[in-house]
């Protein structure tokens, strides 16, 4: 199966999705180091030019292990409808279910502090401030997802519970 966790920056992908990938023992494919390793690599020349080339490594990394019969987590901000259109096309083409999660932060105060207080956990990442965050405009999603809030409870097993039910 694949499964596509988005989400604003801040909000706990990274964290939801190393669990819900490490109990499900599936690929854990982070859009963040594909962006970090072009800008090491010096294949884009900055932050801004990096657009869409993290997906498109994510999604042909997520082509390989689905080949290979390994479930697949992509952990993104997938903020547009034409960052998630392919990979539901992969899972069309692979004949596997595709799993859309979006997490959400109702308390803004403790997304504000979770998104103030990051460090990058990535050589070269650079997370964004609280005003980028705020500033940035997020499709609607219209593939039919489950939404958790990482405000409250425990949010991996909230997904855990989803792809399980």
């Amino acid at each position: 199966m694949l499964i596509v966790v988005g989400g604003l920056p801040g909000v706990g992908k990274t964290s939801v999705a190393r669990a819900v990938a490490g109990e499900l023992r599936a690929a854990h494919l982070r859009v963040d180091a594909f962006e970090v390793a072009l800008l090491r690599q010096g294949l884009v020349p900055g932050a801004a030019e990096v657009g869409a080339h993290g997906y498109d490594l994510a999604l042909a990394a997520a082509d390989t292990c689905l080949t290979a019969g390994t479930d697949v987590l992509v952990d993104a901000v997938f903020d547009v409808a034409a960052a998630r259109r392919p990979f539901r096309d992969l899972a069309a083409g692979h004949g596997v279910p595709v799993h859309w999660v979006r997490l959400i932060c109702t308390d803004r105060a403790e997304h504000r502090r979770r998104v103030e207080g990051r460090s990058a956990d990535l050589p070269g990442h650079v997370v964004p401030t609280w005003e980028q965050v705020r500033a940035r405009r997020v499709d609607q999603w219209h593939e039919r997802h489950t939404v958790v809030d990482t405000a409250t409870g425990d949010p991996a097993a909230a997904v855990l519970a989803a792809l399980r039910g």
